[in-house]
This record gives structure tokens, C-alpha cells and sequence, in this order.
């Protein structure tokens, strides 16, 4: 028979309990090589040693002039200047000084010679022999005035020397490894990333690509958790699999708490006889369990722990569960050892598409799909049916352009999570959340790209196929499977291009037909052999 838990706690207790018993700094710096830096963590403020550019330079082909001696150039009234019989090149120190009325031709890069305050573009200017005879004497005839400092970039304009380019805390992408390189820099101090191993339990767990077996389950929590790992600046340890065996599975444990900054296991984390994970744990102190059971949907079963200072955290074995709870409570940690600030997720309002049924007594996070709704008009003048606690207050003038779908999958789904925009938190104290209702749904990517072909309804593998076809054309597609009952309601709002249906009605023994309404059309499907 298997235990209950014996302390259902709230999440922000079960967190509270666990940030209390760590300590939530770097782990400490590490100096590479600039070449391998990128998504790197920058450990200090990185400070220019030199002026960019470092000599005043020339930013066109043309020639270096004073830029008094332009004044009044026009096409019809051209200015003419001695031309200097020096050529500066770029990466060669000029020995020419330009007096009054001289010009020296300059080459895009090139340094400006002293005496120089700016450059006429080679395309306003013609050089000219002074005469015939004598190809010794050329001039410059200026077509075109120009100002002081024109077209020319003095020293430090783009990065003075002592000024800081890229701030500690900064995760390094191309953008900032270019300015590194620019101000001279070939090794930089980073956070070291956390060691995070990863370990999966379990009698039916087999690796992907074994062969399958009835009773048998691929091992997909153990790819999306190294691979969240690796996204939030970690670096992911993937030990493998163990199975029920409690010795084995001890000794693993501790060879990765020898190794790793942070230990995950994956299943077995209720108090059943089968559950090697939570006994495992158990026997570890300074503290231990903090919390094992949080009022979450999905995510119940977490059991979350400390010790040697490290954590070590059982995640459910249901992949929508594990994710979740990855996220919630280890993704954090991961973060603030690695030295990066909290991750800031995009929040937007939609209206809920069905009502949606909650557990009294537990956070539930719903994961949802989003797509575009046609507007109402009786939105702005339409009661505001959100419980508090379920989203942000949002003006009683706005109304949201979305529609929030939920998955509907269940916390054993692998693809819910992948195919889902966002999700919605409904706290605890709510049982039903209706139809209609404003809701706050946070993002799971950072953008949100609305698809430009929406299908909600019934799911259909030829369909599947098709929209395979499109999104190899460059279309953006979403298929919500919802089935069709909810399908025809959403073309009925406007939520969806098209809807996959099979109803039949029992009155007529007609397929589909007598479900539609006067703007509906029906095409019709494949046939099946």
C-alpha cells in the first residue's frame, strides 16, 4: 500500500524552504579563450584598454583637406588644391602635414594626416595636371564644400579607453564578442556554468533508439531536462539510467553529488515500495527533504532536497510534470549559481476558449494554445467573468486578441508541453474557471508568432501531412487538437481557418452537415479503404 505525503505544502513555502537551505551565488569565475565564450556568462566588467578607433581615420575614399579651403565649392564653382604626391593607405602612419590649400589623397581607414580636419569624398573631386608638360604638379578640383569633421572618425568616438562595453552579468552572444574583440580582448572572466547531472530511474525506461518492448517507455525527460539545462546556462551531466535496484541507485547518487553542482532524479519520488528515489534521498541530512509534496497541477510529487550544500531534487517521472516542476523550482537555482538574473517571461492576456474544471486546493498550470479570436463588440461591455487569482486585472476596455486553448493531455503527455504557446496559473482556491474568461498567459519562448493558418477540431494524420506540406512552403501553422464539438464552436467565434469534424447525427444518420451553420461550409474528406 502506498503512503500518502505526509506535508502537502504551498509552492512559495516549498521554495521559501528550499532557497533557504542553499546558497544562491556564483559559483565562482573561470578565465577561456574569447573564441569560446559565446553564450558565456561575463564574470566582470569588461573595460576598454585602448580607444576605438585608436587614431583619427577616414571613413571614405577621398582626399584629406582643411575643411576652410571647401567653402563655397559648388559644381559650377569648383575650389582647387594643391595635391600632395603622398597616397595614405590604410595601416600606414601618414608623413605628409596638409597646410592651407593642400589636399592628400586617403583611402577608406586610412589615418588622417596632421593638419587635416576632414575628407572630400572621391566622388566630389578631380585630380588635374597643373600642366600638360609637366606631370610633377596635379591639383585637386573640390566640387562639393564640406565641414569640419566630415566623414572622418576621431579617436574614442566609438569606445573611449577606460569605458565599460559589456556589463558582469551579461550573457555573451556575437554582439557583444565582436566589441570584445574590437577593444582588443582574447580571454574573458565567466561564471563557471553548474554542473547539473541528470538521472533516470526505472525499470521501463529504456534509452531512445533500443528496440520496443510492450510495458517499455523511452526515456524523453532525461533529453528536455539536459537540454533546458544547457538553455539556462548550465552544463548538463547525463548519467544514464538505473534501474530498481536501491544500491545501485544509491551508489549513482552519490558518485553525482561527488561531481555535479546539482543532481536530478526522474521518477520515483512517492512513498510507494517501488519508489527507490524517495528512499535514496531520504537518508541524506544538513537539512535533507525540505519538501516532498507541493499543492501544484501537475507537479505534486516533487520532492526537493539539500545537501553538502547542493541540491538534489526528485522530479516526477510524467514528462508534463517534470518539466514543469524542473522549471519552477531547479530552473531558478540554475540561474542564480550561473550568475544570471531571473528569467523575465513574457505575460499576455487572452480569453479562455471552454471552461476549464481546477482542484480546490491546488496552483494548476494549464498549458494552452494560443490563436488569434475575431472581435467582439460586446467584449469592452461584457462582465469581467475572471476569478481573482487566476489572472491580472486587465482595463475593462481591453479586449484581448487572443484565444487560449487548453492542451488537455494530462500530465503524462510528451508533446503537450512542445505544443503549447504558454500556460495560465489558477490558484488554489478556485474550482472553475468559465468560458470567456480574461486570463494572463505566460509565454514559454520569448515571442509569441501567431500562425497563419489555424486548424482546431478533430485530429486527422492526413491533415497532419498537409500542414507539413505548408510549413515546407514557409506557412506558420497551428493544429489544436480539441476535438470537433469544440472545433465547430471555434469557427463559430472566428478562432480558426478550418476545423476537422466527424459528428453524426442520430436523427438523420448524416455525417457533419447538420451541425453547421448558415456560414459554415463543409468539405468534404479523403476516403478510407
Amino acid at each position: 500500500m502506498q503512503d500518502q505525503f505526509l506535508d502537502v505544502i504551498d509552492r512559495d513555502e516549498a521554495e521559501r524552504r528550499f532557497h533557504a537551505a542553499l546558497q544562491l551565488t556564483p559559483l565562482g569565475s573561470e578565465t577561456i579563450p574569447l573564441a569560446a565564450a559565446l553564450g558565456r556568462t561575463l564574470a566582470a566588467d569588461a573595460r576598454a584598454a585602448v580607444d576605438v578607433p585608436s587614431f583619427d581615420r577616414s571613413n571614405v575614399d577621398g582626399y584629406a583637406v582643411q575643411a576652410a579651403d571647401t567653402f563655397g565649392a559648388t559644381e559650377e564653382r569648383p575650389v582647387a588644391l594643391r595635391l600632395l604626391p603622398e597616397t595614405i593607405a590604410t595601416a600606414v602612419e601618414p608623413t605628409c602635414v596638409i597646410g592651407p590649400g593642400e589636399a592628400v589623397e586617403i583611402a577608406t581607414g586610412g589615418m588622417m594626416p596632421r593638419g587635416a580636419d576632414a575628407v572630400v569624398m572621391v566622388e566630389h573631386a578631380d585630380e588635374e595636371l597643373v600642366d600638360a608638360n609637366n606631370d610633377s604638379g596635379r591639383q585637386l578640383v573640390v566640387r562639393r564644400a564640406v565641414t569640419a569633421g566630415a566623414h572622418v572618425a576621431y579617436a574614442g568616438t566609438d569606445i573611449a579607453a577606460g569605458e565599460t562595453v559589456v556589463r558582469r552579468g551579461e550573457t555573451l552572444t556575437s554582439r557583444e564578442t565582436g566589441v570584445l574583440a574590437a577593444i582588443g580582448v582574447n580571454e574573458v572572466a565567466v561564471w563557471r556554468r553548474p554542473r547539473v547531472g541528470i538521472l533516470s530511474t526505472g525499470d521501463e525506461i529504456i534509452a531512445p533508439g533500443m528496440p520496443m518492448r510492450a510495458g517499455l517507455v523511452y526515456d524523453s525527460n532525461a533529453r528536455v531536462l539536459a537540454d533546458a539545462v544547457h538553455e539556462l546556462g548550465g552544463e548538463p551531466i547525463e548519467l544514464g539510467i538505473v534501474h530498481d535496484n536501491l544500491e545501485q541507485l544509491r551508489e549513482r547518487t552519490l558518485a553525482a553529488l561527488a561531481t555535479c553542482d546539482i543532481v536530478l532524479l526522474s521518477g520515483g519520488t512517492s512513498k510507494g515500495a517501488g519508489d527507490l528515489s524517495y528512499r535514496v534521498v531520504r537518508e541524506f541530512s544538513d537539512p535533507g527533504i525540505v519538501a516532498h509534496g507541493v499543492a501544484l497541477k501537475p507537479g505534486k510529487p516533487i520532492c526537493l532536497a539539500v545537501t553538502r550544500g547542493k541540491p538534489l531534487v526528485i522530479l516526477p517521472g510524467f514528462p508534463t510534470s517534470a518539466i514543469f516542476t524542473f522549471h519552477e523550482f531547479v530552473a531558478p537555482v540554475i540561474r542564480r549559481l550561473a550568475g544570471l538574473p531571473p528569467l523575465d517571461r513574457q505575460r499576455v492576456p487572452a480569453r479562455l476558449a471552454v471552461k476549464v474544471n481546477s482542484e480546490i486546493g491546488r496552483t494548476e498550470y494549464l498549458l494552452v494554445g494560443l490563436v488569434e479570436r475575431a472581435e467582439a463588440a460586446a467584449d469592452a461591455a461584457a462582465a469581467d467573468s475572471t476569478p481573482t487569482g487566476v489572472s491580472a486585472e486587465l482595463p475593462a476596455a481591453t479586449s484581448p486578441r487572443l484565444a487560449a486553448y487548453p492542451m488537455g493531455k494530462g500530465s503524462g503527455s510528451v508533446t503537450a508541453f512542445s505544443r503549447a504557446d504558454g500556460f495560465v496559473t489558477i490558484g488554489r482556491q478556485h474550482e472553475i474557471v468559465e468560458a470567456g474568461a480574461r486570463v494572463e498567459v505566460q509565454l514559454l519562448g520569448r515571442e509569441l508568432r501567431v500562425a497563419d493558418l489555424v486548424v482546431i477540431g478533430s485530429h486527422c494524420v492526413g491533415l497532419d501531412y498537409l500542414l507539413g506540406r505548408l510549413q515546407d512552403q514557409g506557412f506558420h501553422t497551428k493544429f489544436l487538437a480539441v476535438g470537433s464539438t469544440a472545433g465547430l464552436e471555434a469557427v463559430r467565434r472566428g478562432e480558426c481557418d478550418l476545423a476537422g469534424v466527424h459528428l453524426l447525427d442520430e436523427r438523420s444518420g448524416e455525417y457533419n452537415r447538420p451541425f453547421l451553420s448558415d456560414k459554415m461550409q463543409l468539405i468534404p474528406g479523403y476516403g478510407r479503404l
